[in-house]
């Protein structure tokens, strides 16, 4: 009997329990889910799926082009050419006039034409640039990655402060009602006035109202977090408990990483618009390319004889293939005013790039101070946040003692609270700027490992 009572309680538990554990989502999986599911990651990959087949575009550009054409004509008016007759008049030794010559009513024309560049230096750098283009668009989507990491994460450090202030605020509340509950007693016993149960009784009202709050953010903050993953509104999560372990960091002491999207990215523009410059250039150069044509054309003076034989209904075959070449000579400046534009652009962008490595690495020294101080200010807060429950706890005892007054109680109580308080704002600065240093160190994969 007794192993079937057990047996029935560990399969009731052990569900519940694994339910409660399935219910909590890490950071790591919250990054995860985002950038699978994210719609703005989503549209980003896009554009290095577009990216790609620029590239297939521009190879195309070396391949045969082949295509069909076809062409009716009905002249309303034909037109007439006039000859002068000398090569009959040379034939049969005659001095004729002037001869004109009447066109035919309707022409038709069909046939394929064929074009393939031989050489062409602008096609062979247009097909680097598309490859250009498709890296910075894979940088373009390495960054925008980064960014919601770092959003994600924001959110998430945000979500795990506002728990553990109402974890904290649920403590309070047990207290306070313990210290309600002690007090009617010793009112009972007319030790203390009823005003005294009257401010236990306020206090704990505040500590409801100030929890009533703190879950009302707290659900906002998911349910921000939710949208950013792309998680349904009807899913029920909560977050893994704040960490408090501020031990380490030597590996945020390595400055700004080179391998930053933000830094790639521009070099890669750089790249991109030397490249550009090289092209215009190349427009001096000239292009050869192969040529043909197989055609058909029948000419005729009534409709009516394209639908029965007739001897005006036939067929004439044109077929040639050769080799266009063409040479620029002038095309009005364009190409000069457009290699100078082209360079000004570079300069511009050679400047930016110095800015950008300028203001990283300022953003790194301040963001580590910053990490410094949040991290003496961290530890300060963990002790005066602990020492002030301890304070609190002596003090209680002291009132139960019937030593201490109510007043002197409620004082270390608020003490206690702004203690707690600050503790968990100082908990978030801390994790908000060693995120920040993470990112700049380019190791943001920590998190997610």
């Amino acid at each position: 009997m007794k192993k079937f009572l057990l047996t029935a309680i560990v399969g009731v538990l052990v569900p519940l329990y694994c339910s409660a554990q399935e219910n909590i989502l890490s950071l790591r999986e919250c990054i995860e889910w985002g950038i699978e599911n994210n719609l703005s990651i989503k549209g980003a990959g896009q554009d290095v799926v577009k990216a790609g087949i620029g590239k297939s575009e521009s190879r195309s550009r070396l391949l045969p082009v082949i295509q069909g054409f076809g062409n009716f004509t009905n002249n309303v008016h034909p037109g007439t050419m006039v000859t002068d007759g000398s090569g009959l008049g040379e034939l049969f030794g005659l001095d004729l006039p002037y001869m004109p010559s009447k066109s035919l009513r309707y022409a038709t024309t069909g046939g394929l034409q064929l074009s393939m560049p031989l050489y062409d230096q602008t096609v062979y750098t247009g097909i680097s640039i598309a490859k250009k283009v498709e890296e910075i668009s894979g940088y373009s989507y390495g960054k925008a990655k980064e960014d919601l990491t770092v959003e994600i994460s924001k959110l998430y450090y945000m979500g795990q402060s506002t728990a553990e202030q109402i974890r904290l605020v649920h403590d309070n509340i047990r207290r306070l009602e313990e210290l309600k509950n002690i007090t009617k007693a010793f009112h009972d016993n007319g030790m203390v006035l009823n005003v005294d149960v009257s401010r236990v009784s306020i206090n704990l009202e505040n500590l409801q109202i100030q929890l009533n709050n703190l879950n009302a953010m707290y659900e906002q903050q998911l349910n921000m977090l939710r949208y950013v993953i792309d998680l349904s509104p009807e899913t029920e999560f909560d977050l893994a408990p704040i960490r408090e372990d501020i031990s380490g960091g030597e590996h945020l002491l390595a400055g700004v990483s080179p391998d930053l999207y933000e830094l790639k990215l521009l070099d890669a523009q750089e790249e991109l618009i030397q490249k550009q410059g090289k092209i215009i250039n190349q427009g001096y150069i000239p292009s050869l390319s192969l040529v043909g044509q197989l055609s058909y054309s029948n000419f005729t003076d009534e409709f009516k004889n394209y639908f029965h034989s007739h001897q005006s209904n036939r067929w004439y075959n044109t077929t040639y293939w050769g080799l266009s070449l063409k040479v620029p000579i002038f095309d009005g400046f364009a190409k000069r005013n457009m290699a100078r534009k082209n360079n000004t652009d570079y300069h511009k962008l050679r400047f930016a790039h110095e800015d950008a490595k300028n203001k990283l690495d300022m953003q790194y020294r301040n963001s580590l101070n910053e990490w410094q101080v949040n991290s003496r200010n961290l530890q300060k807060q963990v002790d005066n946040y602990r020492l002030a429950e301890e304070v609190y706890a002596v003090t209680t005892d002291r009132y139960k003692e019937g030593v201490a007054s109510m007043t002197e109680l409620l004082q270390d109580e608020l003490r206690m609270n702004e203690a707690q308080i600050n503790y968990t704002t100082a908990l978030y600065n801390y994790m908000s700027t060693e995120l920040g240093l993470l990112k700049l160190t380019g190791q943001l994969d920590l998190l997610t490992r």
